[in-house]
């Protein structure tokens, strides 16, 4: 070998020592270095961050290291972190993140340096380190990596979880001979479920919402086959009721889901509601029939059970109509429940004829069904006449206003709908035009003062003119007596099917063709029902008590005054046995206001004093010693003065002696 060559080999293996030191060295300072400390990690295992940190930077510690340089010559070692992705290829690059800071032997530590919010990734695995630039060399010196997980995903991300699954969606009393320990939710399964998630479990009577979330039923680790037990203590504790169960998940870095979709459950301890009676219609009972006067006067349908509770809703369906609810409440079964008019007619729709229709009833006891009973009646509410209009929200009122009102023209006063006094003791006269929807047979009727005119009823003949007349008897008029605003109407209905009429708007008629003469009073204590003698003046003739005066009675007026009211009373004295020979001194005239219970049972009157309304009577040298004595009274009723009959009895006062002896 010649010396060249010596010379070269001896200065590569120098070299090569020098690379294998250095890399020895290097090695060791790695070894020395202690790692990284990430803030705010959960799970040391894998490193997992919890998401409250990701909020903002993370502050990453690290310890001193070793021969920091002197700060006498200005000498500085530099301070970087570094990142690397983790993914399926294995470990990335590593690089910057964050500021480099510089520190010699007077610097503070531990100290601390940032990951950039910026620089994190949405969701993943990184290795952290970071790296030494000595002051003394251009080799860097690295610290061992640490495992990073960041995480802000949620179980089951932004979506609602799903919701449990139940092994009962009813809770009874057998319930619990097959599920003694109570009822088992299982939660569905979902993405990266760990070991380390847990749970918070909810049974509540009101929906849970966030903001509004009642106590947790359970909570804790989340086990692996996601299956959870809300217990039977828990169940019967809450007591009976319609139940909503959700859950929340946390995973370990504390990300919450929302609140999972609703399962719900129905609690029905004890007696549940059994003995369900077939439903009663009471307005078909009979003829098994609901027509239009029962749809006015309120159809009900009654139900009967045992074990009600006042929580207990039942459920009533009406033929082909929405079902309708009612809540037991105080009340007792049988329960009477009404149904909607809009039931009523949407269940029978366009029919025209009699239709057969189903009643049926559920007992609903927390939302869970208990029945149905049912019955089947005929229901017909076809009507003659124009169409209603639908929707008809007055339904079943009978007015159709497409119907003419009918006039009322009287025989001799002829203005339509008034009868006068010139009218009295005279048949009047209905008057309507017959409508375009006529059909033959069908029947109108005529109502005056609400009184059905059967005279008037007219059976429609398409032949016949279309202006109608039927005849108003005497009777009615004055049975309804005046009234300035007494209704008139008439009733349309098919030949069969007398309850469902349509009534035609009401006319008023200013109706005063009736003089009202009411009864006679009577006069007390006549001798052979024909004198008003000495005896009449007292109640007692054998012992005389009080003042002499002749007794009246007025016969009830309570179809006039039923509240009671004035009553004015006149008595007039004449002479002799016939003609108009007013004796002026006996004349008395007295207002008496009375009560309603005297208006009903009639009152009495005395006239008096004797003298001079009574003893001016008796005039032997003049009419004679008897007279005649009238009595008759008056009051207001329909804006005029109505005066009653008269009633006269002979006033007879002479005795042997003279004249009544008076004490």
């Amino acid at each position: 070998m010649s010396n060249d060559s010596a010379r070269l080999l001896a200065a590569k293996a120098r070299l090569d020592y020098q690379k294998q030191r250095v890399a020895r060295l290097a090695a060791q300072r790695v070894d020395a270095l202690a790692p990284p400390e990430a803030q705010g990690i959960v799970d040391p295992a894998d490193g997992t961050l919890n998401k409250d940190v990701l909020d903002a930077d993370l502050d990453v510690v690290i310890q001193e290291w070793l021969n920091l340089p002197d700060p006498i010559l200005g000498d500085k070692d530099t301070l970087q972190l570094e990142m690397a992705i983790v993914d399926g290829q294995g470990v990335g690059d590593f690089l910057e993140v964050g500021a480099s800071a510089q520190y010699d032997k007077d610097s503070v530590f531990p100290t601390t340096l940032q990951i950039p919010k910026a620089d994190y990734p949405h969701d993943g695995k990184r290795q952290l380190r970071y790296r030494i630039d000595r002051y003394n060399t251009p080799t860097p010196e690295y610290s061992p990596a640490i495992d990073l997980i960041f995480d802000k995903t949620p179980p089951w991300d932004a979506v609602e979880p799903e919701a449990a699954a139940l092994n009962g969606n009813v809770v009874t009393d057998a319930f619990f001979g097959t599920n003694p320990t109570g009822l088992t939710v299982t939660l569905p399964p979902y993405t990266d479920q760990d070991v380390k998630d847990t749970y918070a479990l909810y049974y509540s009577d009101t929906v849970p919402v966030e903001g509004q979330i009642p106590p947790a039923i359970g909570y804790g680790p989340l086990p692996a086959n996601r299956e959870l037990l809300i217990t039977k203590a828990d169940i019967e504790r809450l007591s009976d009721g319609h139940f909503y169960i959700v859950y929340i998940l946390l995973d370990k870095a504390t990300n919450r889901s929302r609140i999972s979709k609703i399962a719900e459950v129905y609690v029905n301890l004890g007696s549940l509601p059994t003995a369900l009676q077939a439903p009663v219609v009471p307005l078909a009972q009979g003829d098994g029939l609901i027509d239009l006067a029962d749809a006015q006067a309120g159809i009900t349908v009654e139900v009967d059970y045992t074990n009600y509770r006042r929580s207990d809703i039942v459920e009533v369906t009406w033929g082909t109509s929405k079902p309708f609810t009612e809540e037991i409440g105080s009340r007792e079964p049988p329960l009477s429940i009404s149904v909607p008019h809009d039931r009523l007619r949407e269940a029978y729709g366009a029919a025209d004829t009699e239709l057969e229709t189903d009643v049926s009833y559920r007992v609903l006891r927390h939302g869970v069904p208990y029945g149905p009973e049912s019955t089947t009646l005929k229901v017909d509410f076809s009507v003659a006449g124009p169409d209603r209009p639908d929707p008809d929200p007055t339904w079943p009122d009978p007015i159709n206003s497409k119907l003419d009102a009918p006039a009322v023209w009287g025989k001799n006063s002829q203005q339509e709908n008034v009868l006068d006094r010139s009218d009295t003791g005279e048949e009047a006269t209905f008057k309507v035009k017959r409508h375009d929807d006529a059909k033959d047979t069908d029947i109108m009727e005529f109502y005056w003062a609400g009184t059905l005119v059967t005279e008037a009823r007219y059976d429609v003949d398409l032949s016949d003119p279309a202006d109608i007349e039927r005849p108003l008897p005497w009777t009615y008029i004055l049975n309804a007596s005046n009234n300035p605003t007494l209704p008139v109407h008439y009733t349309i209905r098919k030949a069969t099917g007398a309850g469902n009429e349509q009534n035609s708007p009401t006319a008023v008629v200013n109706a005063n063709a009736v003089v009202i003469e009411p009864d006679a009073p009577e006069f007390q204590r006549l001798y052979n029902n024909r004198f008003l003698n000495c005896e009449s003046l007292w109640e007692d003739p054998l012992n005389p008590t009080g003042d002499p005066a002749f007794k009246v009675f007025v016969p009830p007026l309570n179809q006039y005054l039923p509240n009671g009211g004035e009553v004015t009373l006149t008595w007039t004295g004449w002479g002799g046995y016939t003609g108009d020979n007013e004796i002026p001194a006996a004349r008395l005239t007295e207002a008496r206001t009375i009560s309603a219970a005297e208006a009903a049972a009639g009152f009495y009157w005395e006239v008096k004093p004797y003298s001079p309304h009574i003893l001016s009577i008796y005039d032997p040298t003049g009419h004679g010693a008897d007279g005649r004595g009238r009595v008759q009274y008056s009051f207001q009723h329909g804006g005029e003065t109505v005066t009653s009959k008269t009633a006269e009895a002979v006033v007879s006062l002479g005795t042997g002696s003279g004249t009544c002896a008076i004490p």
